[in-house]
């Protein structure tokens, strides 16, 4: 798995959980959470709700243990969390992962597959163990507060604002959860030598990243792990210098602080601030830092995440690269040449040959909500991909040295096994058949050897160590030819003799390094010169060289060494015997034999609600609001209801959505008053429908259809004849949505791809509207990638028109200074840009617009100042030129509006996850009509399309 996408917890962050549920029933936002096909059930202890579908009964039942043990042990740390616990196990994604929200209930998701050994997450005999340490830490730590704060949650319930935890830095939230989950399960990242290499490496080179650059929003390396990594050591060194006590105080006293100003905090607990805490935290890691290593040669210079590398039948090595700059790729290069991209590949964890084409595992979405890998083969040179399975979940493929079968491995949900399959003929697929499949064990990285008479690959088992072991395809015998006491044994690789075996292991503690070993287990030795990295090893297959992956302060590349001159060192120890796997239903209690059917109800209640204070119309209102959705997110509603002293009746909306199945269902309703002169004006609007969403890796769509129905009501008894009127619409909607536009990490828009947008929406008499009439908007853009790197020429055509009874067609806007996010609109704005020019500047029933623009990076700042809750990503700038025109009979192209001009903007990630983007701009408008001519500034928060 992707070092640089791995992580063990995404904690949704509180504004984009608040405003999803408040708009869930009329945004693609809501999009479907679990195939439609898993059935929930319910296994309950005194503290937990674990749920859990069909074929994980017995995980569930030891995860059930599992929760149990770990919450007593952490009560004795950290305290127990603030109400019940509800845990989602789900096997339908091949990415281990997890996350944990306290709000509007404690709430864990674990994915079931566990991580192979290589992964940075991977330091585990038990995958459940692990991953729930880490999120019930998250769990207990966020859903804490105190003081005057807790006070107002008995007034106020379960409102995120009243959790302070939660707007803390990401390196602290983190942070805690990786300390923890090693101290809890003894395994983990923080005795992961390769984890603790970043900081290590970091320090030596003067590069140790300062608490702003920790805090998120970082893009450069380690990116989101800065977060992980800075942040596990850092409470590490508090615990040590200060004892394990204070961080069980440090967590209460910043519960007890106002929103992102929890830094006092420290002081308060170890008598230092938070700065010179971390200046001698550094000190602390400059003091253990191991020595620098000299690099054998480098032969990529990409960073961040490469892997899998493969010597292919001619000599170049594939392999695969994940960083900020693109899309995830198949590369290939051959020494001293310039890598070259081959195709996309979006993760995977193998590359092998079979003649003249390429076999290799990447990840797809399933079902359009699940991430499943499958093989797939290529030409050499990147071209005529085809799948050789489909919806098998099979991964690490290697082919036999007479190019015929592959062996591989095929996730199941409480295992990972080995099997093998034949190559199928052009234009179909196949399914693997397992060869090995054990209870509580995970198979990875499956090497034949040169004869086809072995194949060697890890084994993990639940509890066991970790091994390398060889395995007869035809009696499908397992034998363990390398195992230790402590650490990891992966990625086994044969020489081209056939009798030995290389393979990378951090059996001594620090970062991984390449040993050999005789396929008769004799013969340990150790690689010397590799630097201070070693994994991932492949032979040459004349057996001149080796390519590793290792370790650059600019995260991991590919290395090279001579084999005719290498230094291999024997180790004395000879590999360790394997322990008792540990029991599949978990040590201690027994598990819990009652199972219940999933209900919605038991957690759809409103938790919290929130005041709400709004300015309408010029006039101040005060009301309330709630919002829920169940554990699963079956059903989620919203709703609030505000009113001022001088109206009659107060404003309310409602919006609920139902997302079992397919499609989403939603249905939404409001009421609103405003004054006008001496009466008011009453809108009541409902809608109702369905959204269907279609995903992939590369593209998305989105499908709508609805019913609207709108009444407007004027009461003014000083208004002339029109004193009392009312407007009816009422019609049915339908949209869809294309896209294939893609952004990185480090591009200022999107780069590449492209999108379209069309809605329809006809109105009728017969539905209860005041007249017949139709309206049609389309909005294409399309990205291309320019000078320099990351530069974009960005171009966008929209058009709308409506026809039908003058009264009740709409008129739509062809200016205003954006943005235009994208998504279904069918209002006046739905693709006025025209920057510079007022939003109201040109109405009418028939309007175009033509935007181009090219967008360039000017500094790459990727800075904060200290804990304060916004980081400075980039700055960069757009020259463009719009167009746009609006008419009722007929298009003049002498009559439209023009605008050229530029922008400046500035990239920002607001409390510490929210990305926003900052825009001022100047345009030299031109105008026909003589109303907006010469120049003009505007501002706009996002990008303009």
């Amino acid at each position: 798995m992707s070092r640089y996408s791995a992580q063990v917890s995404r904690v949704p962050r509180v504004l984009t959980f608040f405003i999803s549920v408040a708009l869930f029933a009329t945004t693609a936002a809501g999009a479907t959470r679990y195939d439609p096909r898993l059935r929930f059930r319910v296994i309950s202890t005194p503290r937990f709700d674990i749920l859990f579908h069909q074929g994980e009964d017995a995980q569930a039942r030891r995860l059930a243990v599992i929760a149990e043990e770990v919450a007593a042990r952490l009560d004795r740390t950290l305290g127990p969390p603030a109400g019940r616990v509800h845990v989602i196990l789900v096997a339908q994604s091949d990415l281990p992962n997890g996350w944990a929200t306290p709000v509007p209930y404690n709430l864990i998701e674990i994915a079931a597959a566990a991580p192979s050994g290589e992964s940075e997450i991977g330091n585990t005999d038990d995958w459940l163990r692990l991953v729930f340490a880490h999120e019930y830490t998250h769990v207990v730590h966020l859903s804490r507060s105190g003081g005057w704060i807790h006070g107002l949650q008995r007034v106020f319930g379960r409102l995120p604002v009243l959790y302070p935890n939660l707007f803390t830095p990401i390196w602290q939230i983190e942070g805690l959860a990786v300390f923890e989950e090693s101290a809890l399960t003894g395994h983990g990242r923080m005795p992961n030598g390769e984890f603790r290499m970043i900081v290590d490496s970091a320090v030596r080179a003067s590069a140790f990243d300062p608490l702003d650059r920790a805090s998120g929003g970082l893009v450069d390396w380690p990116g989101g792990n800065a977060a992980y990594v800075y942040g596990a050591y850092f409470h590490e060194f508090l615990a040590t210098r200060y004892g394990p006590d204070t961080i069980r105080r440090l967590t209460d006293e910043t519960s007890r602080r106002v929103p992102y100003f929890g830094s006092p905090a420290y002081r308060k607990v170890f008598g230092r601030s938070l700065g010179k805490l971390w200046a001698d935290y550094e000190a602390d890691v400059r003091t253990r830092a191991a020595p620098t290593a000299t690099l054998p040669t480098r032969l990529t210079h990409h960073g961040f995440d490469v892997g899998a590398p493969r010597f292919s039948p001619d000599g170049r090595i594939y392999y695969s690269t994940t960083n900020p700059h693109g899309f995830p790729a198949l590369m290939s290069v051959s020494p001293g040449q310039r890598p070259e991209k081959l195709a996309d590949k979006y993760l995977g964890n193998r590359i092998a040959f079979a003649g003249r084409s390429v076999v290799f595992d990447a990840i797809e979405v399933v079902h359009h909500v699940a991430l499943q890998s499958d093989l797939y083969r290529a030409g050499l040179d990147g071209s005529d991909r085809r799948r050789l399975t489909h919806g098998a979940r099979a991964a690490d493929p290697d082919v036999s040295s007479d190019g015929r079968t592959i062996a591989c491995t095929v996730q199941q949900p409480d295992r990972r096994d080995l099997a093998t399959m034949e190559i199928p003929p052009e234009g179909r697929t196949s399914l693997p058949v397992t060869l090995l499949s054990e209870a509580g064990t995970d198979f990875s990285a499956p090497r034949w050897s040169p004869d086809g008479r072995l194949i060697a690959a890890e084994r993990q088992r639940l509890g066991g160590l970790s091994e390398v072991v060889l395995i007869d395809p035809h009696t499908a015998a397992v034998r363990t030819l390398a195992a230790s006491a402590t650490g990891r044994n992966v990625a086994p690789a044969w020489l081209p003799d056939g009798k030995r075996i290389v393979f990378a292991s951090d059996r001594d503690g620090g970062p991984f390094r390449l040993f050999s070993v005789d396929v008769d287990g004799a013969g340990l030795r150790r690689l010397e010169d590799t630097g201070g990295s070693a994994q991932m090893p492949d032979v040459a297959r004349d057996g001149s060289s080796i390519v590793f992956v290792g370790y650059t302060l600019d995260g991991y590349d590919l290395f090279s060494l001579p084999l005719t001159s290498a230094r291999w060192t024997p180790v004395e120890h000879p590999p360790a015997p394997a322990p008792a796997a540990r029991s599949q239903e978990g040590p201690g209690a027994s598990p819990p034999s009652d199972v219940r059917s999933y209900s919605p109800f038991r957690t759809i209640a409103p938790r919290f609600w929130t005041p709400v204070i709004e300015s309408d119309a010029g006039e101040i209102l005060f009301g309330a609001a709630v919002g829920s959705a169940d554990a699963l997110g079956y059903h989620s509603y919203a709703a609030n209801v505000a009113w001022s002293g001088s109206r009659g009746r107060p404003d309310w909306d409602v919006a609920y959505a139902y997302d079992r199945w397919r499609p989403i269902l939603f249905v939404d309703a409001s009421d609103d008053t405003d004054p006008f002169r001496d009466g008011e004006i009453r809108s009541r609007e409902v809608n109702g429908g369905m959204l269907l969403p279609f995903r992939r890796v590369r593209w998305s769509q989105l499908v709508l259809a609805s019913f609207h129905a709108a009444r407007d009501r004027l009461v003014c008894t000083d208004c002339g004849e029109i004193g009392s009127s009312q407007a009816d619409r009422a019609g049915v909607r339908g949209g869809w949505a294309f896209s294939s536009a893609r952004k990185y990490g480090y591009s200022i828009s999107p780069e590449d791809g492209a999108g379209v947008i069309a809605t329809a929406d006809l109105t009728r008499r017969a539905l209860g509207a005041d007249g017949d009439a139709n309206a049609v908007t389309i909005d294409g853009r399309v990205y291309i990638g320019a000078w320099p790197q990351h530069g974009v020429i960005a171009a966008r055509v929209a058009a709308a028109t409506s026809w039908g009874e003058r009264d009740v067609r709409r008129e739509f806007s062809a200016s205003g200074s954006g943005p235009q996010p994208g998504g279904f609109r069918f209002g006046f704005d739905a693709i006025g840009l025209l920057r510079g020019f007022p939003d109201d500047d040109a109405l009418g029933p028939h309007a175009a617009v033509i935007n181009l623009d090219y967008r360039v990076p000017l500094l790459r700042i990727e800075r904060g100042a200290g804990t304060l809750p916004a980081f400075a990503r980039t700055l960069h700038g757009t020259v463009f030129v719009d167009a746009g025109h609006v008419w009722d009979e007929s298009f003049r192209a002498s009559d439209a509006r023009v605008a050229i001009g530029g922008e400046l903007s500035l990239d920002v990630v607001f409390g510490y996850s929210l990305p926003l983007t900052f825009t001022g701009g100047a345009s030299w408008r031109h105008d026909p009509s003589g109303r907006e001519r010469g120049a003009a500034l505007f501002g706009r928060i996002g990008t303009a399309f």
